[in-house]
């Protein structure tokens, strides 16, 4: 920690004037008080703040942040943005070692998908993986469905169980556990099949890592 002891650094966050504390991987942005526990290194800032993740390009901005260095970070009424996305949740949970974080009550956006949402998701920031499930619906493209992987790097998603799909008066529909609906966006426009390229068909996976 820049050579600071954990005792001296609960100084700095409790006697310092300036508004910002840095970190070896994330800069910290309090909107109030902090409250440091050095028995378990977790920081809590009521207030909310503004974590900026140097390391993985994230920036998070919420009314009510805990966190622990190295470890997790925790926000209610947040907003995470990465490079292209925005997350928009009623609270999340980064899991800063494995580069993943869960949502409650998610809104996402990206070049491909506008007002997503969904009741949780689980985003994978190594592998560029978005996994929605719980009432998944989309403005752009036009979708309801069950369960949402999105493969950002690829531009690709592919959802699982009951499906609707809308564009233009065309409307594509899949009943049932087994019915698939693949995704696939270029120079925006967004191609829309029931016939999964086996490129595509790791994608099921991912649906499992958020029960």
């Amino acid at each position: 920690m820049n050579g600071l002891s954990r005792s001296t650094l609960a100084l700095v966050f409790l006697l310092a004037s300036a508004l910002a504390a840095r970190f070896a991987t994330f800069s910290v942005e309090p909107f109030g008080t902090q409250r440091v526990n050095l028995d378990t290194g977790v920081t809590t800032l009521p207030q909310g703040g503004v974590l900026t993740d140097h390391e993985n390009g994230l920036r998070l901005k919420a009314g009510y942040l805990e966190y622990k260095e190295g470890s997790f970070v925790r926000a209610r009424s947040a907003e995470l943005l990465s490079e292209k996305e925005t997350f928009l949740a009623q609270s999340l949970e980064h899991d800063i070692l494995k580069q993943e974080a869960r949502f409650i009550g998610l809104s996402f956006s990206n070049p491909d998908f506008k007002g997503l949402k969904a009741e949780r998701a689980l985003a994978l920031f190594a592998e560029n993986i978005v996994v929605l499930k719980g009432r998944v619906q989309a403005e752009s493209p036009r979708l309801q469905a069950e369960t949402l992987v999105v493969n950002l790097k690829d531009q690709e998603a592919l959802a699982l169980g009951s499906f609707t799909y809308q564009e233009g008066k065309a409307t594509l529909r899949g009943q049932g556990p087994n019915a698939r609906l693949y995704l696939r966006f270029a120079s925006g426009k967004v191609q829309a099949s029931t016939k999964v390229p086996p490129s595509a068909s790791p994608l099921a996976q991912y649906a499992a890592r958020l029960p």
